[in-house]
């Protein structure tokens, strides 16, 4: 009997014991063949029992300029070993050129805590046999920011998310000569876009450098139309709201600051605090839009990004850094016309 109610209490405690291991997970991986050379790279998961599922963001430079990726993750959870399996299996988002040839990847993390550091360490390999990726390290936290940290590209890694040997891109305008075993992609949005690869290659618009200071004129015709409907006292339209990241604080006082974590493409955003609207109808750029906001003791307080459009390439998505007296947070956000992105700030007790 003895017996019977410890694994009864083990199994009913197994949910929440997996949902220590969600959240954002940022830090970097090295390819074997390019020892000291990372990439950036981030994890969002979110652990249910013995399922994963989220997303991956990486970074990396290719002559000098920033790209991203970010992918669908799904994967599985030991809880005896604290390992987490990672599986990249579609491309939700990214800027890449069109001869970009994108390596899915399988990272094998395994939790570790240190007072109160946390990380996922382990490998990563190719998920596919036909990318031929390779494989190497990984190392990702989820920890206390230093103060006045910015993200900086890492030391370039231009071959650890692609094929071997990619083609060089053509300088020249499209339409450009297409590789015999490419076919053409329909797409609803934009007709001109240069031929894909199935599973492999991921295109954008030719234009793919950012432009400073520009984005409103730049972006407009491509801009998707305002999301109808306002139903709420504050004009905004009624959504499901998915909780981020809790962020524990000191004082009263938080400064917010919200960037574009992609492309800038004309994502606008209205933000509000405790239900109330503090910024309304923003365009995330990479200048940031700063708030400042007062928290109230003795409750949780809610900070919601609500997506007025989706910019050119849904979803909208936000970098959020966050100050609280000496301490500094950083919390990738993602909002569309189902759901909401927010955070929590709760007074330690």
């Amino acid at each position: 009997m003895k017996n019977l109610f410890l694994f009864v209490l083990l199994f009913s405690s197994a949910p929440l014991f997996a949902q220590k291991y969600s959240g954002q997970w940022s830090g970097s991986f090295e390819a074997s063949d390019k020892p000291g050379e990372r990439t950036e790279y981030f994890l969002e998961l979110e652990v249910n029992g013995t399922t994963v599922e989220g997303s991956s963001t990486t970074y990396f430079i290719i002559d000098g300029k920033r790209f991203y990726t970010i992918c669908k993750v799904t994967g599985t959870f030991d809880p005896k070993s604290k390992t987490i399996i990672s599986r990249e299996v579609s491309n939700v988002k990214a800027n890449t050129p069109a001869w970009f040839k994108d390596c899915f990847q399988v990272h094998t993390l395994t939790y570790f805590k240190q007072g109160d550091k946390e990380t996922l360490e382990g490998t990563w390999k190719g998920a596919r046999k036909e990318d031929n990726c390779g494989s190497g390290t990984t190392l990702l936290s989820r920890k206390q920011l230093a103060k006045n940290m910015f993200t900086t590209p890492p030391p370039a890694n231009n071959t650890a998310r692609m094929k071997p040997a990619p083609p060089k891109p053509v300088t020249v305008k499209p339409p450009v000569t297409k590789p015999a075993n490419t076919t053409a992609k329909a797409t609803p949005k934009q007709q001109t876009k240069p031929a894909v690869k199935k599973d492999s290659i991921v295109v954008v618009p030719p234009t793919i450098a950012k432009v400073e200071n520009k984005n409103d004129i730049q972006t407009k015709p491509d801009i998707k139309p305002n999301i109808p409907a306002p139903k709420l006292p504050n004009g905004l339209e009624k959504r499901d709201n998915k909780v981020y990241e809790t962020i524990f604080i000191d004082t009263e006082e938080i400064t917010v600051n919200l960037y574009d974590n992609a492309e800038i493409d004309g994502d606008i955003i209205t933000v509000l605090f405790n239900g109330e609207v503090v910024a309304s109808q923003k365009t995330l750029s990479d200048k940031p839009i700063t708030l400042k906001l007062k928290a109230i003791r003795g409750r949780e307080n809610t900070l919601t990004m609500y997506a007025e459009n989706q910019g050119r390439i849904p979803p909208n998505t936000a970098l959020m850094r966050v100050q609280n007296g000496d301490q500094y947070y950083k919390v990738f956000l993602s909002a569309d016309d189902k759901k909401n992105g927010s955070v929590i700030f709760k007074f330690r007790s």
